[in-house]
């Protein structure tokens, strides 16, 4: 393997190194939250009577506030089950779209540059190819001739020595010969230099495009891994939330920014988090998209039951990105 094929390779090998890297760290993320939020219904369920009744009347007065605001400007379109997971990550959300959809428009336009680029690379290859053949021609004609003319002297010279050949009574057109083979020397030889330089100069733009084609390749690979990164993590990370769902997502982004002009809901919940900073909960924030969990038992258990399939899921795609990464590393 030549070393720009070696070095690409070793380019390659640590471009899907950082892409499982990125895995990893992202479902330990996921699973850290999840782990976090079943320990704070713990913390809660070990709480006293009157700690208990404190977490759960913030709580209800909160739902109740939330709920009066979300059936008005829902108007039944949506319910809170497909709301509130949408209404949960929905900054994460937007971002993460927005980037799918510049990066799915870059990684086009790279492909059309990269058509382009390896169209002129191909063709400067091809003149090079054809500058190196004219050059190899034109040594071989340079290289010839001026055998054949050192060839000429010696037999001149002998000539003139040992058969004391009269070469004053043929000066002039001795000189001329002289002179005329000069100047096809200095023609030949300026030709093959034209050549070298023109074999030079497409070398030269061949590499540059070459160079520029790595580097575009270079920057599709990196768009295609962040791709994958967001793929996976829609799919996997994100697979609890619905084909139908994601159907909703614009109405209840409207629904959302409605939302944040309730001053009532505002102000209770920030009653609810100072409550929940109290009893020293881990997730507070993430609780006030599903207040009913902290003061309704079934909704609890439903809830918990949710957070252990997506732990679950999470924790085999980490193993099976660990898995990879560990594969590679024994293989080095």
């Amino acid at each position: 393997m030549n070393t720009k094929k070696r070095l690409s390779k070793d380019i390659q090998n640590t471009k899907e190194d950082l892409i499982e890297d990125r895995f990893v760290t992202l479902y330990q993320n996921e699973i850290s939250h999840l782990q976090a939020k079943k320990e704070d219904l713990e913390i809660i369920g070990q709480l006293d009577d009157e700690e208990l009744k404190e977490v759960e009347e913030s709580a209800r007065l909160y739902h109740r506030i939330l709920a009066r605001n979300f059936y008005e400007m829902s108007a039944g379109i949506v319910t809170e089950e497909e709301f509130y997971p949408l209404w949960e990550r929905e900054e994460e959300l937007k971002r993460d779209l927005q980037r799918i959809s510049s990066m799915e428009g870059e990684q086009k336009q790279l492909e059309r540059e990269m058509d382009i680029v390896i169209g002129e690379e191909d063709e400067l290859v091809e003149k090079r190819k054809k500058a190196e053949d004219i050059r190899l021609n034109r040594k071989a004609v340079l290289l010839s001739f001026f055998l054949m003319t050192l060839v000429a002297v010696v037999i001149m010279a002998v000539a003139v020595v040992k058969l004391e050949f009269p070469i004053i009574e043929y000066i002039l057109p001795v000189v001329t010969v002289i002179f005329i083979v000069l100047l096809l020397l200095i023609t030949l030889y300026r030709l093959y230099k034209k050549a070298v330089e023109s074999e030079k100069l497409y070398h030269m733009m061949a590499t540059h495009k070459f160079n520029s084609r790595c580097r575009l390749e270079s920057d599709f690979q990196n768009i295609g891994n962040d791709l994958k990164y967001y793929y996976e993590k829609y799919e996997i990370l994100l697979g609890y939330i619905s084909e139908e769902q994601w159907k909703l997502f614009e109405f209840c982004a409207k629904v959302s920014a409605g939302l944040k002009f309730s001053a009532e809901l505002k102000e209770q919940s920030e009653v609810l988090k100072k409550v929940l900073q109290k009893h020293h909960l881990k997730e507070i924030d993430a609780w006030l998209y599903y207040p009913k969990a902290m003061y309704e038992i079934p909704k609890r258990g439903a809830y918990v039951e949710r957070l252990n399939n997506r732990q679950n899921i999470c924790q085999d795609a980490l193993e099976r990105h660990q898995q990879k990464i560990d594969t590679r590393n024994n293989n080095e």
